[in-house]
């Protein structure tokens, strides 16, 4: 086991459509690997308070993540997966002094008041896969609320897992708001531009394509970039070899 139990803690941010447990294989591998507090959040709306899906808000995303922090009581390291990426470019624009550094997990780590939706655009008429999940999305409230159907999230985002655990994480997923999809966060190179940033790239990502990720990379430059062979999950496909990455960062940003 390496690491301390005083070392800086980890916030873990999941993205749309999913909850703290898409953590729970990488908590359970970081466990085995370091003794540092790792803290997976529920963020509202997104079926684990009673925050209607259509309520959900960065504002209240950010929000969410600002009291875990204060709970915690010291510096944080944020590893956000997908659009929770957003989120912790938000948190460490509100509070850069409380954030060591963050790492974006197959994230959106987006420019200052850009959507994700305007980066796919950029990229889209090389790739027309930047797409992503939008097409096989349902909409019980059009416009509002979205759903992943099951097939699809095990096409899109677990393609690269055994049936054992794709299958069940797909059944997970709930309904997901467009006022938490559509985020768009303002930031600044004074405040959020002085955190420390690694980007963990999925390389077989099918949802955010390496493509697109690669555009953020270049939009918001400056974040050290390291590379996994999975899709957009990284953290359920390959537990241990994302604690490696995280690990490795975390320690080197909380010294």
């Amino acid at each position: 086991m390496s690491g301390a139990s005083g070392s800086t803690p980890v916030i873990l941010i999941h993205g749309a459509w999913q909850g703290s447990w898409v953590w729970q294989a990488f908590l359970a591998a970081w466990a085995r690997r370091t003794g540092i507090a790792a803290h997976a959040v529920d963020l509202p709306g997104n079926g684990a308070d009673g925050t209607p899906a259509r309520d959900a808000t960065l504002a209240a995303y950010v929000a969410h993540v600002v009291s875990v922090m204060d709970t915690i009581g010291q510096p944080v390291t944020l590893v956000a997966h997908s659009g929770g990426g957003v989120v912790a470019s938000a948190v460490a624009e509100h509070a850069p002094d409380r954030v060591r550094g963050i790492v974006y997990l197959a994230g959106m780590m987006l420019p200052d008041a850009m959507g994700f939706g305007q980066v796919v655009e950029q990229v889209l008429p090389e790739h027309p896969l930047a797409t992503g999940i939008n097409p096989w999305l349902d909409w019980p409230e059009p416009g509002v609320v979205s759903v992943v159907p099951p097939e699809a999230a095990v096409a899109i985002f677990l393609q690269d897992c055994p049936p054992d655990v794709s299958i069940p994480a797909s059944r997970r997923l709930t309904p997901q708001g467009i006022g938490g999809l559509d985020l768009r966060a303002r930031l600044t190179p004074g405040r959020f531009g002085t955190v420390p940033r690694l980007y963990v790239e999925a390389t077989q990502d099918r949802s955010v394509i390496l493509p697109v990720q690669r555009r953020m990379q270049a939009l918001v430059p400056g974040a050290r970039v390291v590379s996994m062979p999975t899709g957009h999950a990284p953290q359920v496909a390959d537990p241990e070899g994302t604690v490696a990455h995280v690990l490795s960062f975390v320690q080197e940003v909380g010294a």
